[in-house]
């Protein structure tokens, strides 16, 4: 019975989107206040996204290292923030997996690209329950005034083209 379920656990990881195996609360609206959060750095310490809401656009990226599609998204994502940081966005990446962080910074290391950004680690969820995150890929576009303007669900190649245009509206917000 063990192996069926560690079996089913593993299907259920690969699925594209994953299919994320925890609860979340209530998905913020588009118009609606972003939450704030303050949340473990992968590198040590702490990021908190409280005094970048109502001044920044702010992309959020929630992801796992088991998430095909999730790591598949990222160097878009990193190709984003890299074009528009000096515009004022500000991208974290929010890594979902339940281990240490031993685990995940093996893995960012490994990748053939480097995250530009800040990733958190999440393995409480609770930075997900606040925006009702439950599959992965899950990215969230936050503009100047502090509404979520985006809230995407997977990712397919072409997204971050859409992504891209949010994080440009973004930035235009609140001028």
């Amino acid at each position: 019975m063990r192996f069926l379920c560690t079996i089913l656990v593993a299907l259920l990881c690969l699925a594209q989107p994953a299919l994320a195996l925890f609860g979340a609360g209530k998905k913020p609206q588009p118009g609606s206040d972003a939450p704030t959060f303050n949340a473990p750095l992968l590198a040590g310490g702490d990021f908190d996204l409280g005094p970048y809401i109502g001044t920044n656009a702010i992309l959020l990226d929630f992801w796992s290292i088991y998430c095909v599609s999730c790591i598949q998204e990222m160097p878009k994502l990193v190709d984003i923030y890299n074009r528009y940081k000096d515009q004022g966005l500000v991208a974290v990446g929010v890594d979902l997996d339940s281990f240490g962080t031993r685990r995940v910074k093996k893995f960012v290391k490994g990748l053939d690209f480097k995250v530009t950004y800040p990733i958190v680690i999440d393995k409480r969820r609770q930075v997900a329950a606040k925006y009702g995150v439950s599959v992965l890929p899950t990215t969230v576009v936050i503009d100047k005034d502090g509404k979520v303007i985006f809230y995407h669900v997977g990712y397919s190649p072409g997204d971050e083209e859409e992504i891209e245009q949010k994080v440009k509206e973004a930035l235009g917000a609140g001028q």
